[in-house]
């Protein structure tokens, strides 16, 4: 009798829920919600608070048994975990996912991924891939901006996908900061909120949530924190002018979602050395002085930054007591899918031992089931199979071709004209042969360059044989991603002096390693319509437009 007792709650939990779509235009939305929440047992609300990750391109019986088990929040995709193989697997993976979630009667999921464009895409064929966000920040055009996030989130949503993390709102500060770089608008505060706010309302327009993050900032940092805890010294005044100014502009402009950064600020609270994610004072900051009302994401809850200090059992209990709402565990090195398990059953604990007040528990999930309404996922939360003719569409590539053309950036000529890559004689392109396969793009539109393929790691041997193949005074082109992540490759480029065309790929940061080369330009990025602007440029050299979105030393 006590068993049946026991289960009546969640019972009573489905048979509303069911019963809710139907109501739902007689019933307040806060009325729906509560209701929602008052029926579900504990269990379920834990599970509501997590996202998870899988691997595979499929629904196996043990996922679908895990996602009756535990109910989660939701679910996130990557391509390295082979969620990701094309728009049509994409699709029939998404609505099993929803399918799993319904015959648990369980609340429909978030899917999320990372699609922010340039070197962050978890999806890549058969969508548009725009060149993100540094090309954006060389535009200046918040128009471009929010082109850019209604074609992402409408492709995203075609294909059953509701959350986006991003945009990244970070200022980046630090030359050396190697998690940041393009994924940046730049180093203008002003820039930077222009460009993220612009992306807040095409995404909500198109059903999908958008996600800024790091909070509070990750742009002034050393330390990458998948792999370690970065610090950020910053006084109060270059927090509050820098880093907190675009999260700021983004919660005036109605930014539903917010992501935490694992970095330590000790500015937030001098007594406490933790990670913001699990600073009571970063939520204070966010809810009490820039009146967000919005959802709090943690960042994965398996990197390292967290990782080596805490279990992951005990870094969710922590970052739900200062004040997240939704627990990110993604596809850390050294983290398995399961682990969502022991983690629902720690946040269980913790609520029944009172490390966690049940009204902080359920303010989580009322914050969770409030944005799943506000996006129309509680009563459709599955794809668009009827649009999937719409991805990459021509009028969405022409966009991102148009972003690439205006972002590309002559940072400066030494040559009385540019160079131009066309004439009897073909002209060389050195590019790295770990990145054959990528210039393609480039050397399609650019048939003049003839590529000599060498490896990132040169040897002063390598070097000298490649330098004594290209003896005379003719430019060379030179690939220069992320010249400071590459000695070998500054050195190859410097002792080409004034020959040098140095091609940034990359963060044009690297450029000033390099100050003699006779001239320099900027696309931020590898994706192919960057490569194909820059391969359209070299043959046929037009007046850029685009301008360096941060501060380059020497320029």
């Amino acid at each position: 009798m006590k068993q049946k007792r026991r289960w009546l709650p969640f019972v009573l939990f489905l048979l509303l829920f069911q019963a809710l779509p139907a109501a739902a235009e007689s019933k307040p939305s806060g009325d729906r919600v509560d209701a929602l929440i008052k029926a579900m047992p504990l269990e379920a609300k834990a599970g509501q608070v997590l996202v998870g990750f899988f691997r595979g391109d499929s629904v196996t019986p043990s996922l679908r048994s895990m996602i009756g088990r535990i109910r989660p929040g939701g679910m996130v995709l990557y391509s390295s975990t082979g969620n990701i193989v094309n728009p049509d697997q994409v699709t029939r993976l998404t609505r099993s996912l929803q399918e799993a979630a319904a015959s648990a009667d369980a609340v429909p999921l978030f899917i999320a991924v990372d699609q922010e464009g340039g070197r962050v895409n978890r999806l890549t064929r058969g969508v548009t891939v725009f060149p993100g966000n540094m090309a954006l920040g060389a535009t200046a055009d918040p128009e471009l901006a929010a082109k850019a996030a209604g074609v992402t989130a409408r492709e995203l949503r075609t294909l059953g996908i509701t959350v986006n993390f991003a945009p990244v709102a970070d200022v980046l500060l630090n030359p050396a900061n190697p998690v940041i770089g393009t994924r940046s608008f730049g180093s203008d505060p002003g820039l930077v909120a222009r460009m993220a706010c612009a992306m807040v309302a095409p995404a909500a327009a198109e059903g999908v949530l958008c996600v800024a993050k790091h909070f509070p900032g990750h742009g002034n940092t050393s330390v990458d924190s998948h792999y370690g805890l970065p610090v950020d010294d910053s006084p109060l005044e270059v927090l509050e002018k820098f880093h907190l100014a675009p999260f700021g502009a983004l919660v005036k402009a109605g930014v539903p979602a917010l992501m935490t950064a694992h970095v330590s600020v000790p500015e937030l609270d001098q007594r406490n050395p933790f990670p913001a994610t699990l600073l009571p004072k970063t939520y204070a900051v966010l809810r009490e002085k820039l009146g967000f009302r919005g959802l709090i994401v943690t960042d994965s809850l398996g990197m390292k930054a967290l990782d080596r200090y805490w279990s992951i059992e005990e870094t969710a209990v922590l970052a739900l007591q200062a004040g997240a709402d939704l627990l990110l565990l993604g596809a850390d090195p050294g983290h398995d899918p399961e682990e969502l398990e022991s983690i629902h059953r720690a946040l269980v604990s913790a609520v029944l031992t009172d490390r966690i007040q049940r009204s902080r528990l359920d303010e989580a999930v009322r914050r969770i089931l409030k944005a799943k309404e506000a996006l129309n996922i509680l009563d459709d939360p599955g794809p668009r199979p009827e649009r999937l003719g719409e991805l990459g569409s021509p009028e969405n590539l022409a966009l991102a071709e148009t972003i690439a053309r205006r972002a590309l950036t002559v940072a400066w000529n030494r040559f009385e004209r540019f160079p131009a890559a066309e004439g009897e004689k073909p002209k060389i392109l050195l590019w790295p042969l770990e990145k054959a396969d990528q210039a393609s793009a480039l050397l399609g539109t650019a048939p003049g360059l003839k590529p000599l393929f060498v490896s990132l790691s040169l040897r002063p041997e390598d070097i000298d044989g490649i330098l004594g193949g290209i003896e005379g005074e003719e430019p060379v082109y030179v690939w220069a991603g992320d010249l400071g992540n590459f000695p070998s490759w500054k050195d190859l480029a410097q002792r080409l002096e004034n020959r040098a065309v140095l091609l940034a790929t990359g963060s044009p940061i690297g450029l000033s390693l390099c100050p003699k080369a006779g001239a320099a330009v900027a696309v931020y990025s590898e994706v192919p319509v960057s490569l194909k602007a820059l391969g359209d440029f070299l043959r046929a050299p037009w007046p850029p437009t685009g301008r360096l979105p941060l501060a380059v030393p020497g320029l």
